[in-house]
């Protein structure tokens, strides 16, 4: 648990109880996911973390108490980085989230517009909201994480996974101020500036947010700027440009084991059916039939 969390954990189990311990875990670097199960009556916490940590106890019985706050475990709860928690529990299965805070403050400023907006250290808890939405999301980055292989290789499509779950705890718990600004707008420089970011970094893991930074804005005037400019959202214009570099590359391979399928899972499609779909609405034929040429 210390080497998975990278802080100084402590555990203790009653003696007169049975106790076992499993965990399945992985990390890409942005994120942890861990599934944790443990038989009998125990005791853990650490002195703080580094990531912003997000728990959820879906069996057994589970108290915490994080910094002044405490409160059941079967609902979703937040430790922020550098806050002492503690917990007690018996027979209980945890799920546990890890943030990485740089990419959490990246996200932030993204959609508050502002880079330097502190972690709140004290009333994340108290002030939740949408507890069901933070539960689908750590569900979500579980099954990303930990069951779908597929998913978890595919770097644009977990990019964006990873971002909307982050988007979701982050309106759920106040852990940053994302009304600190006023929206300001964006003039059409900010839209260039999106476009060219897009053109250049379409064949990486980029998200709304990243663009929004790379034009000096934030994801809401972003969004606004683009329905006037294009009638679509930058997600959609991207989604175009990754149709047309798709194509690009079903035309130029020369490899008789390339599949469609791959090809867009690559490029960030994940149905095929819905790939090919759009692929012959913006180039009037199916790729399988480019894929011939």
């Amino acid at each position: 648990m210390s080497e998975l969390y990278e802080t100084a954990m402590d555990l203790s189990a009653t003696p007169d109880r049975r106790f076992a311990y499993a965990m399945t875990a992985a990390s890409d670097g942005t994120a942890s996911v861990a599934s944790l199960r443990f038989e009998g009556r125990c005791r853990s916490g650490a002195e703080s973390f580094s990531d912003a940590m997000i728990a959820h106890a879906v069996r057994g019985t589970h108290q915490w108490r994080v910094g002044d706050e405490r409160g059941n475990g079967a609902v979703p709860f937040m430790v922020p980085p550098g806050v002492e928690m503690r917990v007690e529990f018996t027979g209980a299965h945890v799920r546990t989230v890890g943030l990485d805070t740089g990419y959490v403050r990246r996200i932030a400023e993204s959609l508050s517009g502002n880079p330097d907006a502190p972690f709140r250290p004290e009333g994340v808890n108290t002030h939740r909201r949408h507890p069901a939405l933070v539960t689908e999301s750590i569900s979500s980055l579980e099954a990303m994480l930990l069951s779908e292989s597929v998913l978890r290789d595919a770097a644009l499509v977990r990019a964006q996974l990873l971002r909307h779950a982050v988007v979701s705890i982050l309106s759920s718990y106040p852990l940053v101020d994302l009304d600190r600004r006023p929206d300001r707008g964006i003039q059409s420089r900010r839209v260039r500036m999106a476009v060219s970011y897009l053109e250049a970094h379409a064949h990486e893991p980029i998200t709304v947010g990243d663009v929004a930074i790379a034009a000096g804005t934030t994801t809401r005037s972003l969004q606004t700027a683009f329905r006037r400019a294009y009638d679509m959202t930058p997600m959609q214009y991207l989604r175009r440009l990754r149709l047309r570099m798709a194509r690009e590359e079903l035309l130029a391979s020369s490899d008789p084991r390339l599949s469609v399928r791959e090809v867009a899972l690559r490029w960030g499609f994940t149905h095929p059916g819905r790939f090919a779909q759009q692929y012959a609405a913006a180039f009037g034929e199916h790729p399988s039939v480019t894929l011939r040429r």
